[in-house]
C-alpha cells in the first residue's frame, strides 16, 4: 500500500469518526426523556368520588392516549369468600366501594366490612381490619352486606358501619382510633328501620356529617342528617328528611322557614298521617332518607350538599299523598347548625323509585364572562342538573335524547312544570302489568365526573316490567309493587359529554345491548368507562372517540380509579365482581386488579435502544482502520 493510497483513506476515517459522534449524541425519545416516575408527584384518590369536590378527575401525565394501549396487569389481589360476619343477615362477597390510593396505598372495604390496606405497587397486604358489630337495642331491619365507599381525612380511613357507626382507622397502621356508636339510636319521631348504611361520612374542619341509610318498604325509618364533634364524639345538629311517625299536615311549611326555599310549592297534608292507623299509631309507615350518594361540603362557604333516596314505600303512594318533600331532592345545609338553605326537588311524588343516588359534584359554570358556583346531580330518572349553589336556581338541565320514558310523568317535572301529588299508582286505575321506562333501576345509575369544563355522564334504556301491589301492611319487602322484571333484551348505554357551561352535548359514545352502573373516571384527556361487556372504554375526552379497549374479562360493575404506587408509577385499579347485572356484590368474591404501564425493561425495545451498541460497534471499527492504516504505514516505510 502507497502512502497516498493511505492518505486516501483519510476521508473514510473521518466519516466514520462522524457517524461515532451522531450515534452517541442521538436524544433520547420523548419517553425516555421524562423524569424518573418516583421523582413525579404523588398522584392520589382520598375520596368516594376522588377528591374534595367528588369530580372523579385524577390529575397524572404518565397514561396517556398515545400509550394508553400498553397498559398491562401488574398485579391482582384476590379477595378472599366472605366469612360469616354476626350480625350480618346476608353477607355480600368482594367489594364494590371505589379503592382509595393515598401516599402509594390503595385501601378498600369489602361487603364482608373488612378494610384492606395494599401496597399500591406490588399488592402485597399491609394491614387488614375486621370490626365487631353492635346491633343490639337499636331500630335495625335485616342488614346485607354492601358497601358503598370509605374516604380518607387527616390520616385516617373512615368507614360507616350499618349498626349505625363510624370507625375511623389509622391509616398507616389499621388501629381503631375513634368509634362513634349508637348514631340511629333514639332518633325523635322514628317509629321504623334503619338499614345497611352505604356511605362514609364527610367533614367540615372539626365536624363529621353522617347520612343514615333507612329501610326501602312500609317499616321505613326516620331519615336523617347528623354532624359530630371529632374530638369529643358529642352530637352536634340532626336534619330530617320526612315527618315525625304520625305524621305533620303543616311539615312542608314549617321544616323551611324562609330564607329557606325550594323549587316545589309547599302543600298541606304533604306525606299523609304516615301511618295506616292513624297519626302516632304503630303501623305502617311511609318517608325517605339520604341516598347512596356522598355529601359534599364546599368549605368555602360552610355549605353541605345531601342527596336523597326515593319515597317508601317506592311504587304505591296511595298513603302518601303531596309532592313527599324532601324525597329525591338535593338540599343544601348549613354545616355548622344544619339548617336547610334551599332544597332542589327533581320527582314530586315519586312511583318509580327514582332517588338521587350516586355523586353530588361541585364545580364551575361560566356564561356571558360571568361565573357562578354550581353544584351538578344526576338522578335516576335520567335528568342531568346544574344547580346555583348558593341560591338552589336551575342553571341548565339536560334530558338525554336517547332516553326512552313512558309512564313516569312525576318524573318529567323539570320540563312540565307539572305533577300529580294525588296519583297512586303510575297506571291507575289498572291493576295489570305495565312497563315503566326508564325502569327501576334509572336511566342514570352512575356517578358523573366533571373535568375540562364538561360533565361526563352515562344514561342508559334499562325498562321494567310489573305490577302494583297493596301496601297495607308493615315490611322491609311491601314496596308497592310485584314480579319486577327488566327488559334485558333492550337495554343499551350511552355516554354523554355535555358543557358545563349550557348542558349542551359535546359528543357520545353508544354501548349497544348492555346497562350501565358504576362511574365514569377523567385523567390526563381521557375518560375510562368500565362496563358489562368486561372491558374498560379508555375515550378521547374531547372528541369521545375510543383510544382502547382494555380487556379485564369479567363484567364491569365499576370503573377504575387511579393511584401512584410507591415507586411514583401511576395505576389503574379495577374491581371485578359477578357475572351479571343486579348480582354485584353477591356470590362472586372477584378481585382487585392493578394495570400499569411497565417499565422500559419490560417493553419491546425500540430503535434507539440499539443506539449505544451500535455506537461501541462503530467505535471498534474506527479503531481497527486506523490500528490497520497505521500498520501499512509502516510497512510502506521500512520498504522505502
Amino acid at each position: 500500500m502507497t502512502v497516498n493510497a493511505a492518505r486516501g483513506r483519510g476521508p473514510i476515517v473521518a466519516a466514520l469518526l462522524l457517524l461515532l459522534f451522531i450515534s452517541l449524541t442521538v436524544p433520547p425519545t420523548p419517553a425516555e426523556s421524562k423524569s424518573d416516575p418516583s421523582a413525579a408527584s404523588a398522584v392520589d384518590w382520598t375520596t368516594m368520588n376522588s377528591d374534595a369536590n367528588h369530580t372523579n378527575y385524577v390529575a397524572q401525565d404518565q397514561i396517556s392516549a398515545s400509550n394508553a394501549q400498553d397498559l398491562q396487569l401488574g398485579w391482582s389481589f384476590p379477595f378472599p369468600a366472605a366469612p360469616n360476619v354476626p350480625g350480618l343477615n346476608v353477607t355480600g362477597q368482594g367489594s364494590i366501594s371505589p379503592p382509595l390510593v393515598v401516599n402509594g396505598t390503595v385501601y378498600v372495604v369489602t361487603n364482608y366490612l373488612t378494610v384492606y390496606a395494599i401496597n399500591g405497587e406490588t399488592g402485597a397486604e399491609l394491614w387488614s381490619y375486621v370490626p365487631t358489630l353492635n346491633t343490639t337495642g337499636l331500630p335495625l331491619g335485616p342488614l346485607t352486606g354492601h358497601v358503598h365507599g370509605i374516604n380518607y381525612y387527616r390520616g385516617d380511613v373512615w368507614v360507616s358501619m350499618p349498626d349505625c357507626s363510624v370507625d375511623a382507622l389509622n391509616a398507616a397502621t389499621g388501629d381503631l382510633v375513634m368509634k362513634i356508636s349508637d348514631i340511629c339510636k333514639d332518633v325523635p319521631g322514628n317509629a321504623g328501620f334503619y338499614a345497611a348504611t352505604q356511605v362514609p361520612p364527610v367533614f367540615y374542619g372539626d365536624t363529621m356529617i353522617w347520612t343514615s341509610s333507612v329501610s326501602v318498604g312500609t317499616d321505613v325509618g326516620r331519615g336523617f342528617v347528623a354532624a359530630y364533634d371529632i374530638a369529643s364524639g358529642d352530637l352536634l345538629w340532626r336534619w330530617y328528611v320526612a315527618p315525625a311517625a304520625g305524621g305533620n299536615a303543616s311539615w312542608d311549611a314549617q321544616s323551611c322557614p324562609p330564607p329557606c326555599h325550594g323549587n316545589v310549592a309547599p302543600v298541606t297534608g304533604d306525606w299523609g298521617t304516615m301511618s295506616l292507623n292513624g297519626p302516632g299509631a304503630a303501623g305502617p309507615l311511609a318517608g325517605a332518607g339520604p341516598s347512596f350518594g356522598d355529601p359534599v361540603v364546599d368549605a368555602r362557604h360552610g355549605i353541605v350538599y345531601v342527596s336523597t333516596s326515593q319515597p317508601s314505600p317506592g311504587w304505591n303512594g296511595t298513603y302518601r299523598p303531596g309532592p313527599d318533600l324532601y324525597a329525591d331532592s338535593v338540599i343544601a345545609l348549613n354545616a355548622t347548625n344544619g339548617h336547610m338553605i334551599w332544597f332542589y326537588q327533581t320527582t314530586p311524588h315519586d312511583l318509580f323509585d327514582f332517588d338521587c343516588g350516586w355523586s353530588t359534584v361541585l364545580g364551575n359554570v361560566t356564561q356571558g364572562g360571568r361565573t357562578q358556583e354550581a353544584v351538578f346531580k344526576a338522578c335516576k330518572n335520567g335528568y342531568l342538573y346544574a344547580l346555583n349553589a348558593l341560591t338552589g336556581n336551575l342553571i341548565w338541565y339536560f334530558n338525554p335524547p336517547t332516553v326512552t320514558r313512558h309512564l313516569t310523568g312525576n318524573a318529567n317535572y323539570v320540563v312540565t312544570d307539572n305533577y300529580s301529588g294525588s296519583l297512586p299508582w303510575i297506571n291507575y286505575p289498572s291493576a295489570q302489568q305495565f312497563e315503566q321506562c326508564p325502569g327501576e333501576n334509572g336511566a342514570i345509575e352512575s356517578d358523573i365526573a366533571f373535568a375540562y369544563s364538561t360533565i361526563y355522564v352515562a344514561t342508559m334504556n334499562f325498562c321494567t316490567f310489573g305490577q302494583v301491589a297493596p301496601v297495607n301492611v308493615e315490611g322491609g319487602q311491601v314496596w308497592g309493587v310485584t314480579d319486577l322484571t327488566p327488559d334485558y333484551l333492550q337495554a343499551n348505554t350511552t355516554i354523554y359529554a355535555v358543557h358545563a357551561s349550557n348542558g349542551t352535548v359535546a359528543w357520545s359514545y353508544s354501548l349497544a345491548t348492555i346497562p350501565f352502573r358504576g362511574w365514569l373516571t377523567a385523567s390526563n384527556g381521557l375518560i375510562f368507562a368500565g362496563t358489562l361487556d368486561g372491558s374498560i372504554h379508555i375515550l378521547d375526552a374531547k372528541t369521545g372517540k375510543q383510544v382502547d379497549d382494555l380487556y379485564v374479562g369479567p363484567s364491569l360493575y365499576e370503573s377504575p380509579t387511579l393511584g401512584s404506587g410507591i415507586d411514583g408509577r401511576v395505576f389503574l385499579y379495577q374491581l371485578t365482581s359477578a357475572a351479571s347485572y343486579g348480582a354485584f356484590g353477591g356470590g362472586v368474591p372477584g378481585d382487585l386488579m392493578a394495570y400499569t404501564l411497565l417499565p422500559s425493561s419490560s417493553l419491546p425495545p425500540s430503535w434507539e435502544t440499539y443506539v449505544p451498541a451500535a455506537a461501541v460497534g462503530l467505535l471498534a471499527a474506527v479503531v481497527v482502520v486506523l490500528l490497520v492504516e497505521n500498520r501499512s504505514l509502516r510497512n510502506a516505510a521500512r520498504r522505502a
